[in-house]
């Protein structure tokens, strides 16, 4: 017979064993943290504090603006995996950044070449004396 028959005859073996009580195995109990639920205000200030626009919050989240917009206005909820998402974002600020979701990008810097012109040495002016110009010599 193959491996594969092999293995789930020995599991099932296992299991009527355990049944009867003549074995006992291993168990494993897992439990799961409940959804957490966002409001609008809650969308709102999350993004806000990431700094993020609702385009760019849309994006890195894999929905579209006007779900967003949905959210914070109160007129839909986030709900399963927006909300286990959320939930990171919310605990880890630097989640986004880190692992590269949201990658910033400073402006470029436009720089002036070097010219081999040499440039006049600049003049400070000085103040004017306390003699009237000539055209308010004129003047009076």
């Amino acid at each position: 017979m193959s491996e594969a028959f092999e293995s789930i005859m020995r599991g099932l073996a296992e299991v009527k064993a355990h049944r009867e009580g003549r074995t006992k195995l291993k168990t494993t109990t897992i439990e799961i943290a409940p959804l957490p639920r966002y409001d609008a205000k809650t969308v709102k200030t999350l993004r806000l504090a990431l700094g993020l626009s609702q385009s760019i919050f849309a994006d890195a989240l894999g929905v579209s603006k006007k779900t967003i917009e949905a959210w914070e206005s109160g007129r839909n909820v986030p709900s399963g995996a927006a909300c286990r998402f959320l939930e990171v974002i919310k605990k880890d600020k630097t989640f986004l950044k880190r692992e590269k979701i949201v990658v910033y990008h400073a402006p470029a810097v436009k720089v002036r070449p070097a010219t081999a012109k040499a440039s006049k040495p600049r003049v400070p002016k000085t103040p004017a004396s306390k003699s009237r110009s000539p055209k308010a010599a004129l003047a009076h």
